[in-house]
Protein backbone atom coordinates (compact mmCIF):
# COMPACT_ATOMS: atom_id res chain seq x y z
CA UNK A 1 0.00 0.00 0.00
CA UNK A 2 1.27 3.46 -0.91
CA UNK A 3 1.94 5.96 1.86
CA UNK A 4 -0.52 8.79 1.21
CA UNK A 5 0.77 11.06 3.94
CA UNK A 6 2.04 14.29 2.39
CA UNK A 7 3.67 16.96 4.56
CA UNK A 8 1.26 19.89 4.49
CA UNK A 9 4.04 22.49 4.59
CA UNK A 10 5.41 21.20 1.26
CA UNK A 11 1.97 21.45 -0.29
CA UNK A 12 1.60 25.03 0.98
CA UNK A 13 5.00 25.90 -0.48
CA UNK A 14 3.90 24.55 -3.87
CA UNK A 15 0.75 26.65 -3.76
CA UNK A 16 2.68 29.81 -2.89
CA UNK A 17 5.19 29.13 -5.69
CA UNK A 18 2.23 28.78 -8.08
CA UNK A 19 0.94 32.22 -7.08
CA UNK A 20 -1.95 31.03 -4.91
CA UNK A 21 -2.54 33.10 -1.76
CA UNK A 22 -2.20 30.91 1.33
CA UNK A 23 -3.63 31.55 4.77
CA UNK A 24 -2.62 29.42 7.76
CA UNK A 25 -4.42 29.83 11.06
CA UNK A 26 -4.25 28.22 14.47
CA UNK A 27 -6.38 28.34 17.60
CA UNK A 28 -4.32 29.60 20.52
CA UNK A 29 -5.74 26.83 22.72
CA UNK A 30 -5.21 24.02 20.21
CA UNK A 31 -3.72 21.08 22.10
CA UNK A 32 -3.49 18.93 18.94
CA UNK A 33 -1.32 21.25 16.83
CA UNK A 34 0.05 24.05 19.06
CA UNK A 35 0.29 27.49 17.46
CA UNK A 36 4.00 27.78 18.23
CA UNK A 37 4.71 24.82 15.96
CA UNK A 38 2.49 26.19 13.20
CA UNK A 39 4.06 29.64 13.45
CA UNK A 40 7.57 28.15 13.31
CA UNK A 41 6.68 26.12 10.20
CA UNK A 42 5.13 29.12 8.43
CA UNK A 43 8.14 31.28 9.36
CA UNK A 44 10.48 28.64 7.94
CA UNK A 45 8.39 28.33 4.78
CA UNK A 46 8.50 32.10 4.24
CA UNK A 47 12.27 32.18 4.70
CA UNK A 48 12.71 29.20 2.37
CA UNK A 49 10.68 30.96 -0.31
CA UNK A 50 12.52 34.25 0.19
CA UNK A 51 9.42 36.10 1.39
CA UNK A 52 9.87 39.16 3.57
CA UNK A 53 7.58 40.09 6.44
CA UNK A 54 5.21 42.79 5.18
CA UNK A 55 2.99 42.89 8.28
CA UNK A 56 4.95 42.27 11.49
CA UNK A 57 3.43 40.03 14.16
CA UNK A 58 0.57 42.13 15.55
CA UNK A 59 -2.79 41.88 17.25
CA UNK A 60 -6.04 41.82 15.26
CA UNK A 61 -9.53 42.62 16.52
CA UNK A 62 -13.04 41.20 16.34
CA UNK A 63 -15.35 43.98 17.46
CA UNK A 64 -14.00 45.34 20.75
CA UNK A 65 -12.09 42.16 21.59
CA UNK A 66 -8.63 40.95 20.63
CA UNK A 67 -9.30 38.30 17.99
CA UNK A 68 -5.75 36.96 17.92
CA UNK A 69 -2.40 37.73 16.30
CA UNK A 70 -1.30 37.84 12.68
CA UNK A 71 1.78 38.10 10.48
CA UNK A 72 1.96 38.44 6.69
CA UNK A 73 4.82 37.52 4.33
CA UNK A 74 4.88 39.25 0.96
CA UNK A 75 1.34 39.53 -0.33
CA UNK A 76 0.84 35.79 -0.61
CA UNK A 77 1.39 34.02 2.73
CA UNK A 78 -0.48 34.90 5.93
CA UNK A 79 -0.51 33.42 9.43
CA UNK A 80 -3.00 34.18 12.20
CA UNK A 81 -4.07 32.90 15.57
CA UNK A 82 -7.63 32.86 16.84
CA UNK A 83 -7.86 33.78 20.51
CA UNK A 84 -9.73 31.28 22.63
CA UNK A 85 -10.03 28.74 19.82
CA UNK A 86 -9.28 25.05 20.09
CA UNK A 87 -8.31 22.61 17.31
CA UNK A 88 -11.53 23.12 15.36
CA UNK A 89 -11.49 26.90 15.59
CA UNK A 90 -14.80 27.65 13.81
CA UNK A 91 -16.66 25.52 16.37
CA UNK A 92 -15.09 27.10 19.45
CA UNK A 93 -14.81 30.69 18.13
CA UNK A 94 -17.27 31.05 15.22
CA UNK A 95 -17.46 34.86 15.14
CA UNK A 96 -13.69 35.34 15.25
CA UNK A 97 -13.26 32.64 12.62
CA UNK A 98 -15.77 34.40 10.38
CA UNK A 99 -13.91 37.72 10.69
CA UNK A 100 -10.68 35.93 9.78
CA UNK A 101 -12.07 34.07 6.76
CA UNK A 102 -14.04 37.07 5.46
CA UNK A 103 -10.93 39.28 5.57
CA UNK A 104 -8.81 36.70 3.73
CA UNK A 105 -11.41 35.93 1.07
CA UNK A 106 -12.07 39.65 0.60
CA UNK A 107 -8.35 40.37 0.19
CA UNK A 108 -8.39 42.69 3.21
CA UNK A 109 -6.08 42.83 6.23
CA UNK A 110 -7.38 41.72 9.60
CA UNK A 111 -8.75 44.64 11.67
CA UNK A 112 -5.92 46.52 13.43
CA UNK A 113 -8.02 48.43 15.91
CA UNK A 114 -11.17 48.15 17.96
CA UNK A 115 -14.20 48.29 15.70
CA UNK A 116 -17.41 49.83 17.03
CA UNK A 117 -20.30 47.42 17.16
Amino acid sequence: MQNLEIPTIDLLGSLVKSGVRVFVYSGDQDSVIPLTGTRTLVNGLAKGLGLSTTVPYRVWFEGKQVGGWTQVYGDILSFATIRGAAHEAPFSQPQRSLVLFAAFLGGKPLPERVMSI
